[in-house]
């Protein structure tokens, strides 16, 4: 099994592992598609940022454009002013753009009406250009000044010839005056030197000429001077008219113009404006998609991060209860070696402690079967090796019924006083034989009387002192008891003290182990014999007594055992008839004995017949179950092991044929606990086991030898919940019915938690039984549940002995629920 949890263990450890790798490649993986994606989204937003904006291309041709159009039409109109397609070629580029533009502004119903006015606007430039060109024609156009011009030179002309000639004198005179420049200041040698020839002034010709007109015919004369200035003032209106024309011309062409570029520049600095929170939108994009980025690597690597702690937390965890395990498992194999030597060691001495009184019970019976008179000596010496080897037999018992909780701490007034001297008389031949003196100290008055197990003290003192008389090869075994009486309480110290061969301190702590027997050097010359179970015991029934049991020893100094017991004061008398070896009872009833085999029939049947009780015996169960019933019977003794029928199935027939009053007894030796409560719950009222003397059969009858296993009554006590039920019958049947379902699915819970070794279910389901076993009324029980519950707790594990106590619990319950179920617990 613990191959199997270590193998399951070690493939917990390597799939952890595995799951780290396989988490790391994980969290790298998914870092770097996080990384990859968030780097893309990163350089589509650097490329969109990066590539030119088409509106912001385009609007800033379109103010280019127009911004020069001006100039290109005019430059035209001077140039080429018979070029009409030129004209319109930039205006028709501006078009095509503004409709690209228009396009991109289609979601935009705002720019799209400022492009589509633009558009107007363009429209309307055109038309007042092509007036401009118009005016201008007209302006530059000389043709209508030629016709002016020449319609006065015919008028002239014809005005000239209709007056008189007139006579013109001409007279020309001509002068020269030489001019000469003033003395310059004096130059230097290479002035002089490279400088040109001197100067000698120069001439001024004037010619003065004069033309007379003699003026014979005036009147003509000023005739044609008004025609030419009618003419004349005619051609300047026209011409300022045109100039006029052409500036108003002029000024409108430039208002379209500075009303185009005006529209074209606030549609630019929208498109610039939206430019730049586009940027500023996707460097903020940009930005979150990094920050999203890094968060979200961020939060893979600290979540990959947490998880591999935990995961290494797990890890160190499993190699921490690995190492653990590791050592109980070195700790438990010691136990384990050590206690197989215990045990081995227990086998061997069994062997000799039951093999050496059978050597005297058949090497005596065969001397007695060849005398015709036996020697009473050598039947004493029959009986003493068969009460020896049932002594050996009942320590294995005891300690069997101790570790599973089997055994009960009687309550009844007892003389420890003469308790203790009974323990004394029987050892002192022990003692006498090996030379050695009991010295006994007992601080109390005589025949003082205690409430408490005198049974369980004598056990205590017969192994202590018993043990001291062993291991003391010669001189003194002292016991001193010493009391203190503390209200109704008295405590007790028993002090054990012999001169032996002592303990070392290293097997101080062994001595109360199971099967123990400590080594010696000396041991060859010391009776090793026993079962090593008495300290056992001894330290079970004191601790089980709220006692205390310590021990101090040196080599070959000697050992002494300090107990402490606690006992109640009373002030009741001993029923000397229950402490009496005569037995006392009514005789009138008869008894049926059912046992296959003869020796027994013949041993009860002496029995019997010397107490003058009347009874049959059975050798098969067919008669039985055929024989008339007697009115007198009243005990029938059933062997639990026949042919065709095991004796419960003889005590459940019988019960259907004999009346109830009948009490059934079983004659066997099976003696562990669950075969005694699987006897006891099949319906037999006790248990008489094999061997058994008489005074414990007879004592059946008085109901007072302990060795008869009774069958147990777990008092309850119904009243606090008759009161809780307010008397009603069917309320408290119901409470009852649900606490014996609840406790028997309980105990199945229990089983499989104990099969698990889940020690907080376990721990959880005493705790319940204990206070529901505590609402029936049982205290005792429901406080024998409460400490093991405590016992649970403070425990690391649940042990072996745990498992034996529970047991033992549950075997109560088993008992108090048939007790439920038997009886009719009716309110009155």
């Amino acid at each position: 099994m613990f191959k199997n949890n270590q193998q399951a263990f070690f493939r917990i450890i390597k799939g952890k592992i595995i799951i780290a790798f396989l988490l790391a490649f994980l969290a790298l993986g998914t870092a770097w598609g996080v990384s990859k994606f968030v780097f893309d989204k990163m350089l589509d937003k650097v490329e969109e940022i990066s590539s030119p904006n088409n509106k912001l291309r385009i609007v800033n041709d379109l103010s280019n454009k127009i911004s020069r159009l001006d100039q290109q039409q005019r430059g035209l109109a001077i140039n080429q002013p018979k070029n009409y397609k030129g004209f319109f070629k930039t205006s028709r580029a501006l078009n095509l753009g503004l409709d690209t533009l228009a396009n991109l502004y289609q979601s935009d119903s705002v720019q799209l009406l400022k492009i589509i006015s633009i558009k107007k606007l363009l429209i309307e430039r055109d038309q007042q250009f092509l007036k401009y060109l118009k005016v201008r024609e007209s302006l530059v156009n000389t043709k209508s000044f030629s016709e002016e011009v020449g319609k006065l030179n015919n008028l002239v002309n014809t005005k000239v010839w209709k007056a008189d000639s007139a006579i013109y004198t001409t007279e020309t005179k001509t002068s020269t005056t030489t001019l000469t420049p003033e003395n310059e200041n004096k130059k230097g040698f290479f002035n002089r030197l490279f400088s040109k020839k001197k100067n000698d002034g120069y001439k001024v010709v004037s010619e003065e000429f004069k033309i007379k007109k003699d003026t014979l015919n005036a009147f003509a004369e000023d005739s044609i001077l008004s025609d030419m200035e009618s003419s004349l003032k005619t051609i300047e209106v026209e011409q300022r008219l045109k100039s006029k024309k052409f500036l108003q011309q002029e000024s409108f062409l430039s208002d379209a113009t500075n009303q185009l570029t005006s529209k074209m520049l606030i549609i630019l600095e929208a498109v610039k404006n939206e430019v730049v929170i586009q940027m500023n939108y996707n460097g903020l994009a940009a930005k979150k998609v990094v920050n999203k980025g890094i968060l979200q690597i961020t939060a893979i690597l600290i979540s990959f991060l947490i998880i591999t702690i935990l995961l290494l937390y797990f890890i160190l965890s499993d190699i921490t209860k690995s190492n653990k395990y590791r050592k109980a498992l070195e700790v438990a194999k010691e136990e384990a070696e050590y206690h197989g030597k215990a045990k081995q060691r227990f086998l061997s001495n069994m062997s000799h402690e039951i093999r050496t009184p059978l050597q005297s019970i058949i090497g005596y019976t065969e001397q007695i079967s060849l005398q015709s008179l036996p020697n009473k000596k050598d039947i004493a010496a029959i009986q003493t090796s068969s009460n020896h080897l049932l002594h050996i037999v009942n320590e294995v018992l005891d300690y069997s019924r101790i570790i599973s909780g089997e055994f009960n701490i009687r309550t009844e007034v007892f003389n420890i006083d003469k308790t203790i001297k009974e323990v004394i008389e029987v050892l002192r031949p022990l003692a006498k034989s090996k030379s050695i003196i009991i010295h006994t100290e007992i601080n109390f008055p005589i025949n003082y009387q205690v409430i408490g197990d005198g049974f369980r003290l004598k056990q205590i003192l017969f192994n202590l002192i018993g043990n001291a008389i062993k291991f003391t090869q010669k001189g003194n075994v002292d016991l001193l008891v010493n009391f203190k009486e503390d209200k109704n309480n008295i405590h007790f110290n028993f002090i054990i003290k012999d001169y032996g061969i002592g303990i070392s301190e290293d097997n101080l702590n062994k001595i109360f182990n199971e099967f123990e027997q400590i080594e010696n050097q000396n041991q060859t010359n010391i009776n090793q014999n026993g079962t090593g179970l008495g300290l056992t015991i001894v330290k079970k029934l004191i601790e089980n007594q709220n006692g205390r049991i310590n021990v101090k020893s040196k080599i070959n100094e000697g050992s002494t055992f300090y107990v402490y017991l606690q006992y109640q004061q009373t002030s009741q008398e001993i029923n000397e008839i229950k402490n009496s070896d005569k037995l006392s009872f009514d005789k009138n009833f008869t008894i049926w004995v059912v046992d296959d085999d003869q020796l027994i029939l013949d041993l009860c049947g002496m029995i019997f017949t010397n107490n003058n009780l009347n009874y049959k015996c059975f050798n098969n169960p067919e008669t039985i179950l055929n024989q008339k019933i007697d009115t007198n019977l009243q005990y029938v003794f059933i062997d639990m092991r026949m042919p065709k029928f095991s004796g419960i199935e003889i005590c459940q027939i019988l019960k259907t044929k004999l009346p109830q009053n009948i009490k059934y007894y079983a004659i066997t030796a099976q003696v562990l606990p669950n075969e005694r409560d699987s006897i006891l719950d099949s319906g037999f009222d006790g248990i008489v086991m094999k061997p058994f003397k008489t005074a414990d059969l007879l004592g059946i009858f008085e109901n007072k030898h302990a060795d008869i296993v009774q069958k147990e009554i777990i008092p309850i006590n119904l009243d606090q919940l008759k009161k809780m039920t307010f008397g009603n019958q069917q309320q408290l049947e119901k409470i009852l019915k649900s606490f014996i379902v609840t406790c028997k699915e309980d105990k199945v819970l229990l089983k499989n938690a104990i099969v698990n070794s889940d020690k907080e279910e376990v721990r959880l389901i005493i705790h319940r039984l204990a206070g529901r076993i505590a609402q029936m009324g049982a205290k005792k029980l429901a406080s024998d549940y409460r400490k093991m519950e405590l016992e649970i707790e403070a425990a690391d594990f649940i042990s072996e002995n745990i498992k034996l106590k529970i047991n033992g619990l549950l075997s109560k319950l088993n008992t108090l629920i048939k007790t439920l179920e038997n009886n009719n617990y009716s309110i009155p």
